[in-house]
């Protein structure tokens, strides 16, 4: 086994990684617990990212929905509702980190504090894990946990814990940085028959 890294270190190297990589897209699956509740609420799909912070997720289950950030509006569109919502990036896209770090929005090292690094047994899949702490006022969560590859050092893995507990884990798999990814498929086409409406606003 070689020198095992510090936290710096696989931050620097996981940054810099970020860094060189313009665009990306992905499998995803994702797990919500919530205190109390024994149910797991799970999904999947397809992600697709292009620097600079462009982003689009294409959950297929539990149902169809689309979310799309390019820069500017945030796009969530549910087939079955007939609705399409309408939003500001810089409004509603903090919720969504570390999506921002994905698509170069901003750096690591500004979002968080590093708690610690470690690295998972053969049998959990051998991801170093970075256990990070969101600086004051950044982003609504206690606790943010990275798995990264520790070859590539790509997140494979992201663990996001907030105030009340609920715990949102998100897989990524068949990570490809080299293929193309079309600029197209950040641009929302309302299709006819599906109303815009506003974001909910929900008091302080």
């Amino acid at each position: 086994a070689g020198q095992a890294l510090g936290p710096d270190a696989v931050v620097a190297r996981v940054q810099s990684r970020y860094e060189r990589t313009t665009r990306l897209q992905a499998h995803f699956r994702q797990e919500t617990r919530v205190p109390g509740f024994d149910q797991v609420q799970t999904g999947e799909g397809q992600v697709w990212i292009l620097k600079p912070g462009m982003m689009r997720w294409d959950y297929t289950t539990p149902e169809r929905q689309t979310i799309i950030a390019n820069g500017e509006t945030l796009w969530i569109y549910v087939p079955a509702d007939r609705q399409a919502i309408r939003d500001q990036v810089n409004q509603s896209l903090g919720t969504r980190t570390p999506a921002l770090f994905l698509a170069g929005e901003a750096r690591l090292t500004e979002l968080f504090t590093v708690a610690e690094a470690s690295r998972q047994g053969p049998s959990e899949g051998g991801l170093l894990q970075l256990k990070l702490t969101p600086k004051v006022g950044t982003l609504p969560y206690t606790q943010v946990q990275l798995g990264i590859d520790p070859v590539s050092y790509l997140v494979r893995q992201v663990r996001l814990i907030d105030p009340v507990g609920n715990m949102t884990t998100m897989w990524f798999a068949d990570i490809d940085t080299e293929g193309p990814v079309e600029p197209s498929l950040f641009q929302f086409q309302v299709p006819p028959g599906v109303d815009v409406i506003a974001p909910p606003v929900f008091p302080v």
